[in-house]
């Protein structure tokens, strides 16, 4: 993460490669992802994602959930506590 700054995240060219690769995702590929859930995400992270989640398609967004500390019953919808 070599010059990584959270202002650079917000750039015209992230922007863009993060739609681009979205829309080859979901026109391609659109039921690759089944459900994904982000644990443990901290405070930089959910800000960062309220910017980006706007980037992709509203049927990948609704599959994806970021949870921090209380990701346990969440992540139990989809997985075994085994």
């Amino acid at each position: 993460m070599t010059n990584f700054s959270v202002t650079g995240m917000f750039g015209k060219k992230v922007k863009g490669l993060v739609q681009h690769a979205s829309k080859i995702s979901q026109d391609n590929y659109p039921e690759q992802l089944g459900q994904m859930v982000i644990c443990n995400a901290p405070m930089t992270f959910t800000t960062i994602w309220a910017v980006i989640k706007g980037w992709l398609d509203e049927k990948t967004r609704e599959k994806i959930k970021i949870k921090g500390k209380d990701y346990k019953k969440t992540l139990l919808q989809y997985v075994d506590e085994d």
